[in-house]
Parts: structure tokens; C-alpha cells; sequence
């Protein structure tokens, strides 16, 4: 199937992003897309379609998102014929890249901003500080080809830790990075799972269009081997990109 038997018009009012969409829509139904063929990659749709290479990869991002197709490194683009959503267990919080990476998806950092700020109630009596004391701040948006999760880390004060510190390199491994820092050894978290609709910003930073997809959000409070607490963190996930997995055991 040659994308050389599409057009796009340029004069409709449906946008140029969600044309191209249909039209990748409706290769992945063709053979041999259909079982698993590789895809045209950017600068080639982009030159049969004649449209923007952004025009493509808003495109691309937004089938993605919905898990229709799926990028492996060196490879190219493929139907993704099992349509499943990236897994993760709540087992072991270490092995979230390690998840992803076994997944064909190696995530990377978009944003990496360390402040210091005076905490709300919250943060406050998760970490048992007095709402005077003024706590570390780490956000990181992170996601495979476009942002898909935001974490915000919060630091206990009493840490010997510093705003250099943190803001020195982009943290992969945050819990690794910190044992090594502070000479610690995490060891175990208390963690809230819940779901709540985006505000304006976190629409903004995860660019989420569907007004009905719900946050997953994952709070952590993280304890070192001799039960002090190290951090707090508020994970807030696109719903639609991710399943957490539990074992439990009788």
C-alpha cells in the first residue's frame, strides 16, 4: 500500500496533523501494516504527503498515545498489534526504567527543574516538618517521545542535600543517585494510589486534549533502613499510557 494514493487537503478545516492521522489509521489496516510491516518513517510521509515534519510527528505522537503504533530503537515503526499500554509493578520501585526499556521504550527527561519552596500542609505532614522550613523541590517530566508522566519530588530538610546537588545532572535513577550522595540505603516506601481529572497546567505540560482522561496518581514516602524519611513524591501518569501491576501472595 503506497501512501502516493492519499491526499490531503489543505483546504479543509480538519486539521493538517489529524489527516495525516487518518491516513496512518488506514495503512495500519492494510497489509502489510496490518501484520506487523514497518511503517513509512517521518521524512518519507512527509515528503509523500507534503506536509511539515511537525505536522507528521503530531501525527505520530498522537497514535502513540492512543498505543496503535509502536517504535523500536533501530528499527523503525510498527503496528502495535497488542495495543497494550506500558506495565510497571508496584513491587519493586527501582525497575520502572528497567520496565520500560524491556518494553522498547527508552524514556527520556523533558523538563528537570530543581527550586526550593515553602511546602503545603501535605508535604508537611508526610515528611513531619514544621510548615516553616522550606524543602528541596526536583519536577521531572518525563516520557518515551513526548511527556507522559510528571513526578515532583519533595526532599526532608534535614538531608545533606543541596539545590547544586540536584540541579548538577539529569537524574535517570533518582533513588540511586541518592544513596550514593547521602550514603543511605532506601529500603522501602509507603505509596497512595488514586485518580483525579488534570488542571489546566498538568493539561498543559502533558499535553492532554481528551477532557474526560483521568491522572493516575502515585504518592510515595520513601524511608531509609533506619525508618527516617527521605522524600515524598506525587507521580501524576497519563491513564491511558500505563498499567500498574501487584503481586500479592497469601
Amino acid at each position: 500500500m503506497s501512501l502516493s494514493q492519499y491526499v490531503i487537503d489543505k483546504e479543509s478545516k480538519t486539521p493538517l496533523y489529524l489527516q495525516v492521522e487518518d491516513i496512518i489509521k488506514d495503512l495500519l489496516l492494510k497489509e502489510p501494516y496490518k501484520s506487523g510491516g514497518k511503517l513509512p518513517n517521518e521524512l518519507e510521509i512527509t515528503k509523500e504527503l507534503n506536509v511539515s515534519r511537525n505536522t507528521v510527528r503530531k501525527a505520530m505522537y498522537a497514535l502513540l498515545n492512543k498505543n496503535l503504533i509502536l517504535r523500536k530503537k533501530h528499527k523503525g515503526t510498527f503496528k502495535n498489534i497488542d495495543n497494550k499500554p506500558m506495565r510497571t509493578t508496584l513491587n519493586n520501585w527501582y525497575s520502572f526504567n528497567d520496565d520500560m526499556k524491556k518494553q522498547n521504550r527508552d524514556f527520556r527527561i523533558f523538563e528537570h527543574v530543581v527550586s526550593e519552596e515553602k511546602p503545603n500542609s501535605e508535604i508537611c505532614e508526610k515528611l513531619g516538618i514544621k510548615s516553616n522550613r522550606k524543602v528541596l523541590k526536583l519536577t521531572r517530566v518525563k516520557g518515551y517521545l513526548e511527556p507522559e508522566l510528571v513526578v515532583e519530588s519533595y526532599f526532608h530538610p534535614d538531608l545533606d542535600l543541596t539545590k547544586n546537588d540536584l540541579e548538577s545532572t539529569v537524574i535517570q535513577k533518582l533513588y540511586y543517585f541518592l544513596e550514593s550522595r547521602l550514603d543511605i540505603k532506601i529500603v522501602s516506601s509507603h505509596e497512595e494510589i488514586s485518580a483525579c481529572a488534570p488542571d489546566n497546567k498538568m493539561k498543559q505540560t502533558l499535553n492532554i486534549k481528551d477532557k474526560n482522561l483521568p491522572l493516575i496518581i502515585r504518592k510515595m514516602l520513601i524511608f531509609d533502613e533506619s525508618k527516617n524519611k527521605i522524600a515524598f513524591s506525587i507521580g501524576s501518569y497519563l491513564s491511558n499510557r500505563f498499567v500498574f501491576n501487584l503481586d500479592i501472595s497469601r
